[in-house]
């Protein structure tokens, strides 16, 4: 049986973003973003949170994440393209020399999904990507400190799967209050130029502006 807790605001931010933004945190993610990098307290009130089965704790094989702090390429209608042999350089050398290693996450419940609307398995989708839901879920906080407005808009790929059949999911999606995409967002892996130029090529034909990060 699950224990109960009285749930903080911190908390609620917390499950609000594994339910409807991003698929996982890491610890340190956590504990930097939302406990002034006090990682006992951090993995104190996680565990509750485990016991009341609103997140399950995980071990992932991930890489180390390159600073992430703005977009690397940003794209409106009515611009020029821009230099996807460039972009792609850049985010190709940005993750260089970082190793992987084994990394604590937290990702939502069906019975957190069932309190706060969303996504919520009880499970990692694709273990294997777990680099790339680290950075989505980095984006995501960086946007959460700096353009707060951007995070509360913001929708995970997993909720917007259903608008898009067979075709290209950017990793989420700026709403606007009628429910209407504003801005596409994509975190990098180490995309080669074809990547990137698919990528824009998309945005292009829905008129939807982007950001890579």
């Amino acid at each position: 049986m699950p224990t109960t807790i009285s749930l903080s605001t911190r908390d609620k931010e917390i499950l609000t973003g594994l339910t409807q933004k991003v698929r996982l945190f890491s610890l340190r993610q956590i504990a930097e973003h939302w406990w002034n990098d006090e990682i006992a307290n951090t993995r104190r009130r996680l565990r509750s949170m485990v016991q009341a089965e609103l997140v399950l704790k995980m071990t992932v094989a991930a890489r180390s994440l390159p600073s992430i702090s703005q977009p690397l390429a940003v794209w409106q209608p009515g611009q020029e393209a821009p230099n996807c042999g460039q972009v792609s350089y850049r985010l190709q050398t940005r993750w260089m020399q970082r190793a992987t290693r084994s990394i604590t996450v937290f990702i939502a419940t069906a019975h957190a999904a069932q309190l706060f609307g969303g996504i919520g398995r009880g499970e990692l989708k694709n273990p294997l990507q777990a680099t790339h839901d680290l950075g989505v879920a980095a984006v995501w906080m960086q946007l959460h400190t700096e353009a707060p407005e951007w995070a509360e808009a913001w929708r995970g790929e997993d909720l917007m799967a259903h608008t898009r059949h067979g075709e290209k999911l950017p990793d989420a999606f700026i709403v606007n209050d009628s429910g209407e995409t504003t801005w596409v967002i994509e975190f990098g892996g180490a995309y080669d130029t074809p990547r990137v130029e698919a990528f824009h090529a998309d945005c292009v034909e829905r008129e939807v502006p982007y950001q890579i990060w």
